[in-house]
């Protein structure tokens, strides 16, 4: 009788990570970590494998990163010790803060 090969049906995930942002001056419809929750079933839904989030809370977007350059380093450390190979926020970022996200 022939040898059986086993094949891996499963290729593996891509890793998320979440960034959750809360305007102090605004009232949500959801809470930071409930909208992050949403995200992370729609993420998972999509394929993807959340592997870690993080949130901030500001009096209004940094004009260049949307974040504050504290937590732009910190979200870059968390990437590169969770191996994540995409990024999530859970609104909208302008090209701007793409492209400065991305250096």
């Amino acid at each position: 009788m022939p040898k059986s090969t086993t094949y891996e049906i499963n290729p593996p995930r891509e890793r998320a990570f979440l960034v959750g942002a809360e305007l102090k001056q605004e009232r949500p419809l959801l809470p930071v970590e409930e909208s992050l929750d949403e995200l992370a079933r729609l993420a998972d839904t999509a394929g993807l494998e959340v592997v870690g989030r993080i949130t901030q809370r500001f009096d209004r977007p940094n004009p260049a990163t949307y974040i504050g350059p504290g937590k732009v380093e910190e979200v870059k450390m968390l990437v590169e010790e969770t191996e994540a190979d995409v990024i999530i926020f859970d609104d909208e970022l302008t090209p701007r803060h793409q492209r400065e996200l991305e250096k």
